[in-house]
């Protein structure tokens, strides 16, 4: 389980930090983060690892230190599930964070956030 946390700590520390570096380790591959709403504009949205890392590496994203709470975590083999309670000065994020494990490594491939102002 502590392994799981860390790549999930890697990948909020990542976006808090504007960290690139950090989130191109613990992104998987085929990671997809999936919104409802892009600041003010409504609807689904999907970026991929890429786009995401993007929009944290030209400040769209991120920036702000967010402190963690852990709901539950769920381990069914190498597939974790995570919901999560983040929060910074500014939004508050209820997160559905998916991790799966290759190699003996955790990497994030899914981030779900349902995010607020605060």
């Amino acid at each position: 389980m502590e392994l799981i946390k860390k790549a999930i700590e890697d990948f909020v520390r990542g976006g808090d930090n504007n960290d690139a570096v950090l989130l191109e380790k613990v992104l998987h591959p085929k990671f997809q983060n999936i919104q409802d709403g892009y600041f003010a504009e409504k609807g689904i949205y999907v970026f991929s690892k890429e786009q995401y890392i993007e929009l944290v590496r030209n400040k769209t994203f991120g920036g702000s230190p967010r402190t963690i709470r852990y709901e539950r975590i769920e381990q069914v083999g190498n597939i974790a599930f995570a919901k999560v309670e983040l929060e910074s000065v500014y939004l508050k994020f209820t997160s559905a964070i998916t991790c799966i494990c290759v190699d003996g490594i955790w990497q994030v491939i899914s981030n779900t956030p349902k995010i607020e102002p605060k």
